[in-house]
């Protein structure tokens, strides 16, 4: 009996996570079409739009942070947190330099 509800939710977690490789491939083409339409400035904000998308699908869903526990959780925006600071210092000495 307990065999037939773990074929259950294997099936729920191979179907699951195919919807969720799907939607990264929608959002891959998408980013590919929208890479060779000239719009400007624009091209390059949709990407990063479309590259967050991407990014949160994985970290959320297939990463599980979303039911993680808590010091999981602290544990990936303490990690994020430290590379938006390495990307702020470089940015920052780019700027400054002559």
């Amino acid at each position: 009996m307990s065999r037939r509800g773990a074929s259950g939710d294997v099936r729920r977690l191979w179907g699951r996570n195919l919807l969720i490789w799907a939607a990264l491939l929608v959002l891959l083409l998408l980013s590919l079409i929208a890479a060779y339409i000239p719009m400007g400035r624009i091209t390059t904000a949709s990407g990063i739009v479309i590259a967050m998308a991407k990014s949160t699908l994985v970290v959320l869903l297939f990463m599980e942070l979303a039911s993680a526990k808590a010091l999981i959780r602290l544990a990936a925006i303490s990690g994020l947190v430290f590379l938006i600071a390495m990307f702020a210092l470089t940015f920052a000495d780019v700027l400054v330099r002559p």
